[in-house]
């Protein structure tokens, strides 16, 4: 926008003096990320979507805060918004009651089941809200690693594809390059990539898990400025002394904050930012969003208005976002009024200048409507016999073992449970069989291995989100009950399902498989009726089987996955490779 144009001409009369403004928010704790202090007894003036003035103001209309905070509105500074399994309307509904005004997200899990077409939904489901600023990542590995040989992947985008978001001010960044061994070896089209954002000085993000030493000089090198997979204080320290931002992950599956916050102290403070990655819809209603991370960061010592930086002017500096993240005359007015800088639930929130929560209830704003992205279930499943291991005597073999809470995962070795020549599940020993079945293309392929650590006892459970690309993944303790769940999650055109003999609970996932088209209230309903379930009648003690299952078939994160082509062994800054179950 011009500052010659109608609109400007307005906000500076207003910012004069001359004009009244549209809002004044009057008696605020004003937290200012910008100078690090808190301005007693401030007057904010505001004129349409914008701040023009801190200071005595007249406006049409004057709300005195009594004392209470107000602080700029939250961002996250990496999330992939189809996790919520919410559409982005409802989403940002959610989000708002946390005080949340703006994420940046990456498209890339709907993306690798609908390429562009599922990138456009997600556009156009943001242009269609008025709730919350959605920044897109152009996503840089679809799918994580393009070798047909470990998985069947849905979709392809190259080079040349990414080159259609460039002129869209939506797109901010290079989403994670979860490529590692294509970046670090040179992989020319992962290169490309690379060079064209480095050629509009845009910034990239990262996706390292593991990566140390020489390996991360070179993607380091490579102009790769952020990480979001730390999971040990040691790793997270490499990445910020060889230049990286660090961003402190808290989600549904991954906690890192609570290892990683001891790293930041008032030298390097300006490095870090808050994120969740993946947001399970009963998280985020229960213990909220980039509040919880700041609520958890300031229980465990750090000073608020620094966990209000991280989550603010940070995010906006980093990706260069032109004014949001701090309240100052011209700043977008995206605002947060909340009692206490301790819990960080907001009373009221503001987005570009009109409530969107006031006074603990959500306002009505304008919604446009989106065409539906209906899923794809092009699957073809396996005979009952098909899914069998066979062994002929007791062996060693490869299992996933997971790491609750984590979204890497160890590689175990695990006494074969044979009997009449074939390989069982075995509840005492917490294993379970573990199958992917390819969902996009009716190819027929699936891969079989075994999971330990989920606490099944009884039935199977069967999702439709598999990062990242999505195929349908299944844990059960026997065979009947895995394709069983597999074909209900066909049949319902994607979502998860959970069997235990003739009950079942289910969320049913109708956008690409991977998000409800419901509210969200009715989201949440389903998500812990389904997790009661998950817990009561196949036995898991886990907090969200479903959300730790999800990961299983990710080829890019340490140390074992399984894929529709079998088990695959993932090491930090190497290839994957594929793997037998048996280690003779």
């Amino acid at each position: 926008m011009s500052i010659l144009d109608h609109h400007e001409f307005i906000h500076r009369e207003a910012a004069l003096g001359a004009r009244p403004a549209d809002l004044v928010l009057s008696n605020c704790r004003m937290v200012n990320v910008l100078s690090g202090r808190i301005e007693e007894g401030a007057s904010i003036a505001i004129s349409g979507d914008r701040i023009v003035g801190i200071g005595d103001y007249s406006a049409a209309e004057s709300i005195d805060v009594k004392g209470q905070f107000v602080y700029p509105g939250l961002m996250d500074a990496h999330i992939h918004l189809e996790s919520s399994k919410l559409t982005i309307p409802e989403c940002a509904r959610a989000m708002n009651r946390c005080g949340t005004t703006g994420v940046v997200t990456d498209p890339h899990e709907i993306a690798n089941v609908a390429s562009i077409e599922g990138i456009s939904y997600q556009l156009d489901s943001a242009s269609g809200n008025d709730r919350m600023s959605v920044f897109f990542t152009v996503p840089s590995c679809v799918p994580a690693i393009p070798d047909p040989e470990i998985e069947t992947f849905a979709a392809y985008m190259g080079p040349t594809k990414l080159r259609t978001f460039f002129n869209n001010p939506w797109f901010v960044v290079l989403g994670e390059m979860m490529n590692m061994p294509g970046a670090i070896y040179g992989d020319k089209k992962v290169l490309a990539k690379l060079a064209d954002f480095h050629e509009r000085g845009l910034p990239i993000d990262g996706h390292a898990p593991m990566l140390r030493g020489k390996e991360l000089n070179t993607y380091v090198y490579l102009g790769i400025g952020s990480d979001h997979e730390s999971t040990t204080r040691e790793e997270a320290q490499e990445k910020l002394d060889r230049g990286m931002f660090v961003m402190i992950r808290e989600g549904s599956s991954e906690s890192n904050l609570e290892e990683l916050l001891p790293l930041v102290n008032p030298l390097n403070a300006s490095r870090f930012m808050f994120a969740s990655d993946d947001l399970d819809p009963v998280d985020l209603v229960e213990r909220g969003h980039i509040n919880y991370a700041i609520r958890t960061a300031v229980a465990r010592g750090l000073d608020p208005i620094r966990a209000l930086q991280m989550a603010s002017i940070n995010v906006a500096n980093y990706f260069r976002l032109p004014r949001v993240g701090a309240i100052y005359p011209g700043a977008l007015a995206d605002l947060v009024i909340s009692p206490d800088l301790e819990n960080f639930w907001p009373s009221s929130v503001i987005r570009h200048g009109r409530f969107v929560i006031r006074d603990g209830v959500e306002q009505p704003v304008a919604r446009k409507p989106v065409t539906f992205l209906r899923s794809m279930m092009n699957v073809s499943l396996p005979p009952l016999e098909a899914l069998a291991v066979h062994s002929d005597r007791p062996r060693k073999m490869r299992c996933i073992d997971i790491i609750e809470q984590q979204i890497v995962t160890q590689e175990g070795s695990v006494d074969a449970n044979v009997a009449d020549g074939r390989v069982w599940p075995n509840i005492d020993q917490n294993l379970a069989k573990l199958c992917v079945f390819e969902r996009h293309r009716n190819s027929g392929s699936f891969g079989v291995g075994f999971i330990r650590g989920l606490g099944l006892r009884r039935g199977a459970i069967a999702s439709s989100v598999a990062h990242d690309s999505h195929n349908i993944i299944v844990a059960g303790v026997d065979d009947e009950s895995i394709l069983r769940a597999a074909s209900r999650v066909r049949d319902l055109g994607g979502g998860q399902v959970a069997v235990a003999g003739d009950a079942e609970a289910c969320i049913p996932l109708p956008v690409a498989g991977l998000m409800s088209d419901a509210p969200f209230e009715e989201v949440v309903k389903q998500e812990r009726a389904f997790t009661s379930f998950c817990r009561e009648s196949l036995g898991s003690p886990l907090r969200s089987m479903a959300a730790t299952l999800s990961f299983m078939a990710l080829p890019v994160i340490p140390s074992l996955r399984l894929t529709d082509k079998g088990l695959v062994q993932v090491k930090a800054g190497q290839y994957p490779r594929r793997v037998g179950l048996f280690f003779d």
